[in-house]
């Protein structure tokens, strides 16, 4: 095994698989186009010579604001070659968010991809004294080239024509040590200003070691990529476990090209959240259950009865039938080649889990942080337990807490907040990480996340509530797209909710109510009291003081410019409650 740097497994995986097949995939207009890695190395000693022709030495700042894309992977592994640090923004920030980070971590150097962030960062350029060097990853030629601004391209252009001195690489990776910064990873939170989470090089590759154990990535495998570098989840499980396995690389355009580019592609992992596979799953359910009618319709109701988990490892004729009729065209839109699904970044739906596991689509759900690089258990391929995070990975020590909290121990806790002692030394105590996370082991060992500590709150009746639980329990019903369970020194709980406005209105047809005007069906009362049953059937199994009495509608979905989503998706409770408080008071009135 290589020494645990990055630099040291970029060589390794150099060495070990072919340099001249085009591995890393962008689709421009209707084709892909693909470079080698002998290319994307050129390119990578290319900007490590720019790097030190700008006086950047070990420990130094450098910023990446991208979506992802191949310019990305040389800016991050060239930063590794020379002990720099790269801090990585989303680009779904704000200029205010975006001047905050560069200017806490001094970044010295910033690679920016599009017109718009550009503009974000030049508008912040003279508040932020140790921004010296701005490179945009795309050339603007239908304008003037703003003041200090060089093109990427201009950096890497003899790339081409050069041949790979891996020996000069190995002489700068030899100058690495283990413990050495890698990167700081700024953490959005629901609440707060975003804290600096200091990833060593030992950190991430312990991580790399222990999930490639698990996974056992190989170069029969491709990945179909589309959740952002600039969080650890993708760019350890998605992009280093790739590039250092000898998987190809596909990017995905977006979220909502994935459907079409999964049989173009044929990916056998794709790293993902709960949220892809809830719209695969009602995709699914809908065209089977409402775009078709007799025979068809009873077949694919037989089908979905059919599928349990575990069958496609010992299929039964039944199942064989129903995957000929059925499971096979599902899979092919897919690629037909998927052997898992990973699950990460929020609880995955149980049933919908099931469900694919059932017609021969694993998904393997898993748990992890920024802070703990990121991985800290997963399922594994045939040891699978839905409702669970899986196991810890090798290394791992995980503990309960006597109020019930996580608490994480070994290589793949961070080194700390970026100039924030007194916050590290509050969230890792003797060695254990504080994950603010709720869970359990059960009876078999696997882990299950019950809540967020922070996210716990006490009814004026004194019980405490861990919203989550409801939260996934209702998700359930196609009509909610989102959803946020309130009740904080309130009598009861209650919910806003972010419909699906196609579902809503299919329900009030099928129920002969006038569909006409949304608007007016949403604030019809008996149409309301059909949904608070439909609530009520699905909480069945939730205690008393859990359930959703009353609910509100919110014509918004949550989203991340808003301000109410995480970059990860995650809902700012306190962002929503503080925006609808008039209409959760609403909820409370007249009692």
């Amino acid at each position: 095994m290589a020494t645990r740097k990055l630099c040291a497994f970029y060589l390794s995986a150099f060495n070990r698989f072919s340099t001249n097949d085009e591995f890393i995939f962008t689709k421009t207009a209707d084709k892909y186009i693909g470079i080698t890695r002998k290319f994307l190395t050129t390119k990578i000693e290319s900007l490590i010579s720019y790097y030190q022709a700008a006086g950047l030495g070990k420990g130094d700042k450098i910023a990446i604001i991208s979506e992802n894309r191949i310019e990305w992977i040389v800016t991050d592994i060239a930063a590794a070659f020379l002990g720099l640090v790269t801090v990585p923004i989303y680009n779904t920030l704000s200029k205010e968010q975006i001047k905050y980070i560069l200017g806490n971590s001094g970044s010295v150097m910033c690679f920016v991809s599009g017109s718009l962030m550009l503009d974000r960062v030049l508008q912040s350029r003279d508040e932020l004294p140790d921004l010296k060097s701005v490179i945009s990853y795309n050339d603007f030629h239908d304008i003037e080239r703003p003041e200090g601004i060089c093109y990427f391209s201009e950096i890497v252009s003899h790339a081409r024509d050069h041949i790979p001195d891996i020996n000069k690489l190995k002489i700068l990776c030899d100058k690495i040590e283990e413990e050495d910064l890698l990167t700081i990873i700024y953490t959005s939170g629901t609440t707060g200003i975003p804290k600096g989470v200091m990833l060593s090089n030992k950190n991430i590759c312990s991580n790399l070691v222990s999930c490639q154990n698990v996974l056992e990535i190989s170069e029969r495998d491709s990945f179909l990529s589309f959740l952002p570098y600039s969080h650890i989840y993708e760019r350890v499980a998605g992009y280093y476990l790739a590039l250092f396995s000898g998987a190809k690389i596909y990017y995905a355009q977006n979220i909502d090209t994935i459907a079409t580019q999964m049989p173009e592609t044929k990916p056998t992992i794709i790293i993902t959240v709960p949220r892809l596979l809830d719209k695969m799953y009602y995709k699914v359910m809908k065209s089977g259950l409402e775009e078709t009618s007799g025979i068809k319709k009873r077949i694919f109701k037989w089908a979905i009865r059919t599928a349990k988990p575990g069958k496609s490892n010992n299929p039964t004729l039944n199942w064989k039938i129903a995957n000929f009729m059925v499971y096979k065209k599902i899979k092919d839109k897919t690629g037909g080649r998927i052997r898992c699904f990973v699950s990460g970044g929020g609880a995955l739906n149980k049933q919908i889990g099931e469900f694919f596991d059932g017609i021969g689509l694993q998904v393997l759900e898993g748990y992890g942080m920024t802070e703990t690089s990121p991985v800290i258990s997963v399922n594994r391929p045939g040891r699978n337990k839905y409702g669970t995070v899986g196991i810890p990975l090798d290394g791992v020590m995980v503990d309960i807490a006597h109020d019930g909290e996580i608490l994480v121990k070994g290589e793949l806790v961070m080194q700390g907040y970026y100039n924030l002692p007194e916050e590290t030394s509050e969230t890792i105590k003797n060695g254990w990480l504080h994950t603010g996370d709720i869970g359990e082991f059960d009876k078999d060992g696997f882990l299950k996340i019950t809540d967020r500590k922070k996210s716990l709150f006490k009814t004026s009746g004194g019980k405490y509530i861990a919203p989550l639980q409801i939260e996934e329990t209702l998700a359930q019903l196609p009509w909610i797209e989102q959803i946020i369970a309130i009740g904080n020194e309130r009598m009861f709980v209650s919910a806003l909710i972010v419909p699906a406005k196609d579902e809503l209105i299919a329900i009030a047809k099928k129920n002969s109510f006038d569909a006409n005007s949304f608007e007016t069906l949403i604030e019809n009362s008996e149409f309301l009291k059909l949904l608070q049953r439909q609530i009520n059937s699905a909480q069945k199994n939730l205690g008393s003081h859990e359930k959703v009495k009353r609910f509100g509608f919110i014509k918004e979905p949550f989203t991340i410019e808003s301000g109410e989503l995480t970059p990860t998706l995650k809902v700012k409770r306190k962002v929503v409650e503080e925006k609808y408080k008039e209409l959760i008071n609403s909820l409370y009135e007249k009692i």
